[in-house]
């Protein structure tokens, strides 16, 4: 066991630890994955100056007008069309997925989706060579180049979980999995400083390092896909007859030695077993069987949207005007406090989230989604009370990233493939996270006329109230998934109907993580 994998237990000769050769994949996957969402619902929010100076240069440009000014009220409109568009790309993305997986593998589907991306930074490109056409044209390019990113972002995050299950052996996945979130969060982060003028002063140059950010990890992600090999699982499914080729794949990917290239447990008997349980098959099981099991983990995806992190990464200059909130312009200079605020916020999530990875192995998924949404839930009502405050509702933003990143964030990403039989996650599991992206979608494309008709009675509204009717669901219906086989789980979810608190009735609930001697 190398020195870097025994950071992750105090007694690294006993402990059943990941290969580090799957932890390095798994984390780089995770985060080029993840980079289109986090940094594209992000950097729009501190950059948002650099798209409005643009706008105001294509409105002078196609006029032969040097003084006329850009109407802040059809610059809003635009605007909200410009950060929106990119959900209906998301969605459309995850609806791809069962298609792309059914036809190509996880793999070759991601590959694709990374072409999908790069033409969209390159339409951002276009829009910013075209400016003497107008801010319509402007903003129009914007907006297909963002549907296009959107498209990779969406199914991505979908595969990503798929991708993890078919490089890793089961008894990691949970762990591995939880790199999601923490990828989320250092792209959050990394957008909010990429997007700011306040911390990297650049200028007329700031659109071009923003486009290609959005385009080197899309890239990077295409180029680990093309020079890593078929996955085991896939080799399984689809070429069932290359034993050959599918042992020396899992060979690299479960990070063995030579040595242990023929042990009994590698073996032709083996490959077939794990086609007989891989994500494709279906050998006479009903997905009626596994569909409590999804809508209970859509809930747990959906709740991640009555958080309210999507609305503070994209709106917390919005959000963080104080006592001056009254005098609110449509288009307002984003100020150092909100910038300043913006990337601690993004900080907090960040150590959260590699928190959250820990606590969730060693404590559950159940008692972390629920603390995290009670938590998020009681934060953002603070931020409504003392919304004049831009000091408290700053606290009270970092206390909603703390809840996410060690409770509820991990496990909406990745827990329906937990829920359901195996042999239907790669269905359930994408449709789930479409629910996430599509319950973000609406709440980002309504909240800034809901703010305007309300004000910060909004994050009511789209978060608070939505995440308390959530959590009872949750309290009520789903059972701890940690440590359990998909039988246990099943029979806890169709033995009684409100299955969360009768779980422990059915089945002890051990407080032992992955990495716990008991697994052994």
């Amino acid at each position: 066991m190398s020195r870097f994998c025994r950071i992750f237990t105090k007694k690294p000769r006993l402990m059943n630890t990941p290969p580090c050769r799957l932890v390095i994949l798994a984390a780089i996957a995770s985060f080029c994955a993840n980079w289109s969402f986090a940094f594209q619902i992000t950097y729009v929010n501190t950059s948002v100056d650099t798209f409005y100076n643009l706008a105001r240069k294509a409105y002078k440009e196609v006029r032969l007008c040097p003084t006329c000014q850009l109407p802040e009220s059809d610059w809003l409109a635009s605007w909200s069309v410009i950060v929106s568009m990119f959900y209906p790309g998301t969605i459309l993305g995850f609806l791809l997925v069962p298609f792309l997986t059914k036809w190509l593998g996880v793999k070759r589907a991601l590959s694709i989706m990374c072409v999908a991306s790069t033409i969209g930074v390159g339409v951002h490109f276009l829009a910013v060579s075209l400016l003497s056409l107008g801010e319509v044209t402007f903003s129009t390019l914007l907006s297909i180049g963002r549907f296009l990113i959107g498209l990779q972002a969406g199914s991505s995050l979908c595969l990503l979980p798929l991708y993890i299950i078919e490089i890793s052996p089961s008894q990691y996945r949970s762990f591995l999995n939880n790199f999601q979130q923490v990828s989320q969060s250092f792209g959050t982060l990394l957008g909010l400083i990429l997007g700011s003028e306040n911390i990297i002063p650049l200028g007329n140059a700031r659109f071009m390092l923003m486009q290609v950010s959005a385009g080197v990890p899309i890239l990077f992600l295409l180029f680990l896909l093309v020079i890593t090999p078929p996955t085991p699982t896939y080799l399984s499914v689809f070429h069932p007859e290359c034993i050959h080729e599918a042992l020396n794949s899992k060979l690299f990917y479960h990070g063995m030695d030579r040595g242990d290239a023929y042990r009994p447990l590698v073996s032709n008997y083996e490959m077939m077993e794990d086609k007989a349980s891989s994500n494709y098959a279906t050998y006479g099981k009903s997905w009626r069987d596994s569909f409590k099991g999804f809508l209970i983990g859509a809930i747990v995806a959906a709740s991640y949207a009555f958080t309210a992190d999507d609305l503070i990464d994209t709106f917390s200059s919005n959000m963080l005007l104080g006592e001056n909130k009254n005098s609110k312009k449509v288009h307002q200079e984003t100020d150092t406090f909100s910038i300043f605020v913006s990337n601690g916020l993004g900080l907090v999530l960040f150590f959260a989230s590699i928190l959250g990875i820990f606590l969730a192995d060693h404590y559950g998924r159940r008692r972390l989604v629920l603390v995290g949404l009670f938590g998020t839930c009681v934060a953002n009502i603070g931020a409504v009370v003392f919304t004049t405050n831009k000091t408290i509702v700053s606290l009270c933003f970092a206390a909603t990233k703390l809840f996410i990143g060690i409770g509820c964030g991990g496990p909406a990403w990745f827990l329906t493939s937990e829920l359901v039989d195996p042999d239907y996650a790669w269905i359930y599991q994408p449709f789930s996270t479409g629910i996430l992206l599509a319950t973000t979608m609406f709440e980002t494309f309504f909240y800034l006329s809901i703010d305007a008709w309300i004000g910060g009675y909004s994050l009511l509204v789209l978060a608070a109230g939505p995440a308390l009717i959530a959590a009872i669901l949750i309290y009520l219906y789903l059972p701890e998934t940690k440590g359990r086989s998909c039988e246990e789980i099943q029979q806890m979810l169709n033995s009684t109907t409100f299955s969360g608190i009768h779980s422990k009735k059915l089945i002890n609930d051990d407080i032992y993580g992955t990495f716990n001697e008991k697994n052994f």
